[in-house]
């Protein structure tokens, strides 16, 4: 996720999650401890954005005699490095890893937190996702919500708001997300590559041959609005096809719009533009509900009567978690009504060996989905776990994008 206001940085947290079940009368208590590893973003104002927590260790004491008050186990040792999804380029020559010990049933402003410096080749910094304000900082939410939609709405829904939609996967499925448009150049002559897009609405000198720039409508701001129209035309002019609109609108540090609010900004700034090219659905987070395919379900509802033609979406997680990876996109297609989808930023958080085998799992799958139209790896970047390794060469991870 591309953000024009501010830099953040990705950390990754280690949590001790502590329940207790009261046995009344004698207040014997079964204690479990929890051991769960989340991804969370340190923002400027030093607030946390939390994602999606993954159990690594569970622990349970039966029948202990204790108070009953809240119990808080020390903070495990800190990893001595940590490599975490990108979400934002930045430069810089740490990371930060954190180490968060709370209670499950306190509150996000009740746990402490320890920040440990771990050097890197280059630290990671955006925001993953989000959980409810009302959450804790450690919340056990699932970060995606599967949403129960009856077959008949879906196609009907379909059938109404988004126009015939031919394939793009025979001209390859594969963009890139880029800031450096230079660095677009490194993925031409592939069969595999054939469109780029920056978070903006033009193309800031792209010049690749056989790629497809795609203009984005960031947000509902009048430093997006205003410039708007005249740059998605002009790209059209151009021999753009798709037009995608607000990034991460369920977020709050992104384009965070309500979902009515983003159904009337896509019906002013959008719709114009039905039959002229493709348009496709503001690109939501794999956060937890309100967020991710809540929020998306909402807006398609919203925007029953808009042409949409594909869903965006956006995934970041572990490399391990290749399972939920495909499950997320399955919800997805779900979620919008089984329209084609843009997965327009996806990243797997391991070391470079892990990152390379979760590509080389997902690419061919991607490609042979018939859910899903386009894709891009965020991002073309020399950051960790981006593809470029200089700035006139691809990375490992770009190569295997490149190719594989």
């Amino acid at each position: 996720m591309r953000s024009f206001e501010f830099k953040s940085l990705a950390i990754l947290t280690s949590s001790l999650l502590v329940k207790e079940t009261f046995a009344a009368p004698i207040y014997e208590t079964e204690i479990q401890v929890v051991t769960e590893e989340v991804t969370v973003t340190r923002q400027l104002d030093g607030s946390y954005a939390t994602g999606h927590a993954h159990a690594v260790g569970t622990y349970t004491q039966h029948h202990s005699a204790a108070a009953s008050s809240v119990v808080v186990v020390a903070s495990t040792p800190a990893p001595t490095a940590a490599t975490s999804a990108v979400v934002a380029p930045t430069s810089s020559t740490t990371s930060y890893v954190v180490v968060e010990s709370s209670s499950a049933k306190a509150s996000s402003s009740s746990s402490s937190v320890a920040v440990v410096k771990a050097s890197t080749e280059a630290a990671a910094a955006a925001v993953l996702v989000q959980t409810s304000a009302k959450a804790a900082a450690t919340s056990t939410k699932a970060a995606a919500t599967t949403l129960a939609t009856s077959a008949k709405a879906s196609s009907a829904a379909a059938a109404a708001s988004s126009s015939s939609y031919s394939s793009s996967s025979s001209g390859g499925k594969r963009g890139v997300a880029y800031n450096t448009a230079d660095y677009v150049k490194q993925f031409t002559g592939s069969s595999k590559v054939a469109w780029a897009y920056n978070w903006g609405s033009s193309s800031d000198g792209l010049s690749a041959s056989g790629i497809e720039f795609v203009p984005l409508l960031w947000g509902l701001k009048s430093t997006f609005t205003g410039a708007w129209s005249a740059a998605a035309s002009s790209a059209i002019a151009s021999g753009s096809k798709h037009l995608m609109s607000f990034n991460e609108p369920d977020l709050s540090t992104q384009a965070n719009i309500g979902a009515s609010d983003a159904a009337a900004g896509y019906k002013t700034y959008m719709q114009p533009f039905a039959g002229k090219a493709k348009l496709g659905a503001p690109a939501v987070t794999n956060g937890a509900s309100p967020m991710g395919l809540t929020w998306l379900k909402s807006f398609m509802s919203s925007c029953s009567d808009c042409t949409i033609d594909f869903v965006c979406i956006h995934w970041y997680d572990s490399a391990s978690n290749v399972a939920y990876f495909k499950q997320y996109v399955q919800d997805a297609y779900t979620a919008g009504g089984n329209r084609p989808l843009w997965i327009t930023e996806f990243q797997a958080s391991g070391s470079t060996d892990e990152q390379n085998a979760f590509m080389k799992e997902v690419l061919p799958w991607l490609d042979a989905s018939t859910m899903v139209d386009r894709y891009a790896w965020f991002m073309a970047d020399t950051a960790a776990g981006g593809l470029m390794a200089s700035t006139s060469a691809l990375s490992t991870l770009g190569n295997t994008f490149k190719t594989a």
